[in-house]
């Protein structure tokens, strides 16, 4: 049982990393990857990490292997192992067919999160939920579209200042736009993501990729990817020796770092194509919302109605949706555990399994509704449904056949 040779050659590519942020070392970081068949444990201090159940990992010369994918492993993430350490995961079939060299990058910018999760500072402070709010209108999109436009002309350009000063007008006629709330969390988001899009980027000589056109079409989680990188990179372009990222840690915001550089914002004229895609992209996201709430309804196979205090412990942001009404899609990964003695909890894991939750928060929920079910098993008191992509286990005596599949009732 070997890695495969991708892989392999992903991690030889990792030793010779280049420094890509003052105290970032992917070379020692522990990285977990999930092939497909197997779980591979590379970098690690020590031994690996106790499986709760199922088979022990198998030593090979490069580390460690587990049959399956590890039960934790639900995403590209930074993850614990249990053991008091944490990895890069890296789930390989995401990814499609990578060549060893975006693999390595893939693994260097998780790697950047386990650096993120060892180096407390403000600047990865971020709140999800208030993504959850963040507007999808035109004007707001039509302002990222044409923030992305300075921000491409700044990288490719020699005269990078003055297109980098019409981003930052564009930015706060943006900014204008938003509460408090949601303009932290981009800024947020930027210093956490972005910045790991940067290293990945540095890492493969490349500048992160700008498009205006597209930009309206991207949430505002997925955008601060591009727009982080993008800062960093122009920060660079100032500052060569790189003495900026000791501001970051301070939780300064990348825009703002670049904007005591490059002097105040300057206005520019808005484009009518950009206005034209920003009209597009709010009227596609509406009708991609009513058409995943649709496919949800209409998945054929019984249905689960489970109401209750649950507590959200992982979820898939990536893949993470707001309905019309408030309730929420996650359309492939959540985990979900009430409270309660051992012989009264209740657990649910989806995994590429779309469930709809409805609650006060987003890690607060008291409705999920699961559709196209198989059919349980009840046994030794519990009602449970294990598939690779979902487990539920719950108390059989709070779950009741009804004419659409079952209903239960956490106590």
């Amino acid at each position: 049982m070997q890695p495969p040779a991708t892989l392999s050659a992903a991690l030889a590519l990792i030793a010779q990393a280049p420094d890509l942020w003052p105290g970032f070392c992917p070379q020692r970081t522990p990285l977990l990857t999930f092939d497909g068949t197997h779980t591979w444990l590379h970098q690690l201090t020590g031994p690996p990490p106790d499986p709760l159940a199922g088979p022990d990992w198998t030593a090979h010369p490069d580390g460690w292997g587990w049959p399956g994918r590890w039960p934790d492993l639900n995403a590209n993430t930074a993850l614990p192992l249990g053991n008091g350490q944490w990895a890069a995961g890296v789930l390989l079939p995401s990814l499609g067919e990578p060549d060893a060299r975006t693999l390595a990058a893939t693994l260097i910018h998780e790697a950047f999160h386990v650096y993120q999760h060892a180096t407390p500072s403000v600047a990865w402070e971020v709140s999800e939920l208030d993504a959850l709010t963040y507007p999808a209108c035109t004007p707001v999109l039509h302002a990222r579209a044409e923030e992305t436009r300075c921000l491409r002309r700044a990288l490719h350009e020699t005269d990078w200042i003055t297109p980098a000063r019409q981003a930052l007008f564009w930015r706060g006629q943006r900014h204008a736009l938003l509460t408090d709330t949601q303009r932290t969390f981009e800024t947020r988001m930027e210093t956490r993501e972005g910045l790991a899009t940067y290293v990945e980027t540095r890492f493969l000589q490349q500048l992160p990729a700008l498009a205006a056109a597209a930009a309206p079409g991207l949430g505002p989680r997925r955008w601060a990817y591009v727009s982080g990188a993008a800062l960093a990179h122009l920060l660079d372009r100032h500052d060569p020796q790189r003495r900026w990222p000791q501001a970051v840690l301070t939780g300064q915001p990348l825009a703002g770092l670049l904007l005591e550089r490059t002097g105040p914002p300057l206005p520019v004229a808005p484009h009518a194509d950009l206005h034209a895609a920003a009209q597009g992209a709010a009227a596609t996201h509406a009708a991609q919302l009513q058409a995943r709430l649709e496919t949800f309804q209409a998945q054929p196979g019984p249905r689960l109605h489970l109401s209750g205090a649950l507590r959200v412990c992982g979820f898939d942001p990536m893949n993470l949706h707001v309905l019309p009404g408030g309730d929420l899609l996650h359309a492939r990964h959540v985990q979900l555990r009430g409270a309660g003695p051992d012989d009264l909890h209740a657990e649910l894991t989806t995994f590429g399994h779309p469930a709809r939750t409805g609650g006060p928060t987003l890690s607060h929920v008291q409705e999920v509704t699961l559709r196209g079910l198989p059919h349980p098993t009840v046994q030794g008191g519990r009602w449970q449904i294990r598939t690779p992509g979902l487990t539920v286990d719950l108390p059989a005596d709070t779950v009741h056949p009804d004419a659409d599949g079952w209903t239960a009732r956490l106590p």
